[in-house]
């Protein structure tokens, strides 16, 4: 063992509990751990001396099982949540974390210690996991194994269940080069755990304790290229996947490229919440996503998603998502592909389920990789999505059946959510709106066949010759499409219900 390390090795003289902070008394330097909910708890250390004073806020009493003397032949520390277990070695205050059952999640291999003005630990790396994150790298695939990065953002994801953020300022490298370890350096000992067991608990956990993103720039070039288009889309979407989920995307860069390069970047570009559309302009789907978008941006804010998914944080199952960090999901319903290099074709992994184009009605079942080509931005509706599409007209409801779905608008000049609700049961479809505010609808229900009727109770809904035709209660079935479009003028506070008999 290196002499700094020796120097190090710290050894645990008593346990304080003070609420849901844990004093650890040392020979040497100071510790403490803060549990903030069953799954979450905040770790700080220093080699020598005294913590700084925390501003960690007051919390909600967390139950615990703490042993300490049971252990002492084991010479660690046992702490137990409802969720988790903690340990803390008696000799150089190794920390680990494992499942109520025992199954590990996060273990330190060494004890910290002094190097290059910081400190350096080591963890294990579980066989099989993989560890997603530290900002808004340009990886064509989010797994860090075999890589040695400078942490954007000292935000980490293991499919193990876990997600740890670094708060302390200055930099940080995570070394993953080795298979069955990773090493951290950084300027301290001070980190938050989080257990989900899924990426999107993990994010929840993440934006509980306040830790909210600045905004950043995706690019600071003066002109874009198709190399930085490539790279803005990727950054977005490792930043999504590293809780960096407010990126601004300036398309003035795109200004004077040629034609095909500033359609692609607008399509790109106008996805983006915070983006400045310079005389590129924003396409015409931004503008039908207005709703859709303030519902997604009020999400980001209360439960810290990105408005792209990364498609490891929404299928985290599927592990040949992780190679694809080329293509996101605009919030849960529709699977997004942009072109970022020039021609009219490209590759899109769809991951399991039932997928359609918006633009040609066509469904694929994934999982599958398919070709699409074509100048407009691919998009793809996933089964059971209601996407809301805002129209002069009104709002489009699309439902892709035959799963339920359901989607909450912001209404957000009177701050409540409007609901709609889309479901199959049996021989009928059933369609609900329960709206904050008088509007005009549209139900788009996608691949179905041509309903016997269209009705609700005794009130019976008019089929009419085409679709220009709609009005208030009325009915369109499209055969060559097989979509049925309903229009209601819902009143404020209404629940209206509409189903299709489909006998």
């Amino acid at each position: 063992m290196p002499p700094q390390a020796l120097a190090a090795v710290a050894t645990l003289l008593a346990v304080l509990p003070h609420g849901n902070r844990i004093e650890l008394q040392l020979d040497r330097g100071s510790a403490e751990l803060v549990w903030i909910t069953p799954s979450t708890f905040h770790f700080r250390r220093v080699l020598n001396g005294p913590l700084h004073p925390s501003a960690e806020a007051a919390h909600e009493p967390v139950v615990l099982q703490t042993a300490f003397e049971s252990h002492a032949a084991a010479g660690e520390l046992s702490l137990r949540s409802r969720l988790i277990e903690v340990t803390v070695e008696k000799q150089g205050l190794r920390v680990g974390v494992r499942r109520l059952d025992g199954t590990p999640l996060m273990l330190d291999l060494s004890e910290a210690r002094s190097e290059a003005g910081g400190v350096v630990w080591e963890r294990q790396a579980l066989p099989g996991a993989s560890f997603y994150g530290l900002g808004p790298r340009t990886d064509a695939g989010f797994d860090l194994r075999g890589k040695s990065v400078r942490a954007e953002a000292p935000f980490l994801v293991s499919t193990t269940g876990y997600g740890e953020y670094h708060p302390g300022m200055g930099t940080y490298h995570f070394d993953f080069t080795d298979d069955q370890r990773y090493r951290i350096q950084g300027p301290e000992i001070d980190y938050y755990f989080y257990y989900g067991p899924t990426p999107k608990e993990v994010f929840e956990e993440h934006n509980l304790q306040g830790n909210h993103p600045e905004p950043w720039s995706v690019a600071s070039e003066r002109f874009g290229s198709w190399a930085t288009l490539k790279t803005s889309l990727l950054r977005i979407v490792q930043g999504g996947m590293s809780a960096a989920i407010a990126p601004m995307f300036n398309l003035a860069a795109y200004n004077t490229a040629p034609p095909e390069l500033q359609a692609r970047a607008r399509q790109m570009g106008s996805l983006v919440a915070r983006v400045s559309p310079g005389t590129v302009g924003l396409s015409g789907f931004r503008k039908q996503l207005d709703t859709f978008f303030d519902s997604y941006i009020a999400e980001l804010q209360d439960r810290g998603f990105p408005l792209w998914h990364p498609l490891p944080l929404q299928f985290p199952e599927d592990r040949e998502g992780a190679f694809h960090a080329d293509e996101f999901l605009l919030g849960d319903e529709m699977l997004v592909a942009p072109f970022y290099e020039p021609g009219e074709k490209r590759s899109v992994y769809l991951p399991r389920g039932n997928w359609t184009n918006l633009e040609t009605n066509e469904v694929t079942s994934g999982p599958r990789t398919v070709t699409v080509e074509g100048k407009s931005l691919p998009v793809f509706a996933r089964n059971g999505a209601i996407v809301p599409l805002d129209a002069e007209a009104g709002m489009a409801l699309h439902y892709f059946p035959k799963l339920g779905g359901e989607f909450f608008l912001l209404e957000g000049d009177i701050a409540e959510y409007s609901q709609v609700h889309a479901a199959p049961a049996l021989d009928i479809m059933r369609l609900e709106i329960e709206s904050k505010k008088d509007r005009d609808y549209q139900w788009v229900v996608h691949h179905v066949a041509r309903p016997s009727s269209v009705e609700f109770e005794d009130r019976h809904y008019r089929e009419v010759a085409e679709l220009g035709a709609l009005t208030d209660r009325t009915w369109f079935y499209d055969a060559r499409l097989k979509n049925v479009h309903v229009r209601v003028k819902v009143k404020a506070g209404e629940d209206c219900i509409v189903n299709l008999n489909l006998e």
